[in-house]
């Protein structure tokens, strides 16, 4: 009996990810080729690290996949949990890869002004901005 339900289990989760996966897949096609010049443009790259924009374009793109041969167009105003149903594990681990290759500091987040308010690859953007650099030892 248990074995049933295991199976219907994992049926209703293959049909989810077989859903989203074409969900994702419209989006990317509907945008069509990633563009880093249109996203960048969404940050004032006097203020803000080029190279933190560039890296949570990479991470969050090696997230995502490639779809139809080409990589997700990422855009800056899209949100982690509603475009692409990013759970919270995912999102930290874009984070922690992205402040780890950038030597940002990653002690005291409670301070940052973005702290709790990271829902969209531009607040992501931000909140590593806004965390000190780790010092050369």
């Amino acid at each position: 009996m248990a074995l049933y339900f295991i199976g219907i289990a994992l049926i209703f989760g293959l049909g989810y990810a077989i859903f989203d996966h074409q969900r994702l897949k419209r989006i990317s096609v509907e945008r069509g080729d990633p563009n880093i010049c249109e996203y960048a443009r969404s940050f004032d790259y006097r203020q803000v690290d080029t190279k933190i924009m560039r890296e949570v374009w990479n991470e969050v793109q090696l997230c995502l996949g490639n779809f139809e041969g080409k990589p997700f167009p990422i855009k800056a105003d899209d949100l982690f949990e509603d475009t692409y149903k990013m759970d919270s594990d995912d999102l930290d681990e874009v984070y922690w890869a992205v402040a780890d290759r950038l030597g940002i500091d990653t002690e005291s987040p409670e301070s940052n002004p973005y702290f709790d308010q990271v829902t969209s690859v531009k607040n992501l953007v931000m909140f590593l901005q806004n965390q000190p650099k780790v010092a050369n030892v």
